[in-house]
């Protein structure tokens, strides 16, 4: 896998949150940047050196998103807010995310020219999409 396949499947876009987020916590805790989307900060305690390292982690971030979707997340000014901006409008829970993921299931179909894998990774990302809404899956 060359350079340029790695950095297109580790950023989001409209289809890939679940995989993205799993992704992006990952890198960011290689970084040692994980705590700055999971722990909110007091901001009277937050010292110059946790300031730079919450702008490393934002700017992560910013770089592993599509710029279509960049106006979601533009005014935040921490880590922490894009992490949860991007969280609540990928895992809205209203009738309209819950029909449009279900349509998908119902319409998904293995596209030309993809491998086995992919299209089974593209397949766990919907199912994960799904159990995040509380939709209700059996085996069939």
């Amino acid at each position: 896998m060359t350079t340029s396949q790695k950095k297109v499947e580790g950023v989001l876009g409209s289809d890939n949150y679940f995989h993205w987020q799993f992704a992006m916590r990952m890198t960011l805790a290689r970084k040692g940047l994980l705590a700055h989307v999971q722990v909110v900060k007091d901001p009277a305690a937050m010292t110059e050196a946790l300031l730079l390292n919450d702008m490393k982690a934002l700017g992560m971030i910013a770089q592993g998103v599509f710029v279509e979707h960049h106006t979601k997340i533009r005014s935040a000014t921490s880590a922490m807010q894009v992490w949860n901006t991007l969280l609540e409008f990928y895992n809205r829970t209203t009738m309209h995310n819950r029909v449009t993921m279900t349509r998908r299931l119902h319409e998904f179909n293995m596209e030309d020219g993809s491998t086995m894998a992919r299209h089974l990774d593209q397949f766990d990302e919907l199912i994960v999409g799904l159990q995040t809404l509380g939709e209700p899956l059996d085996d069939s």
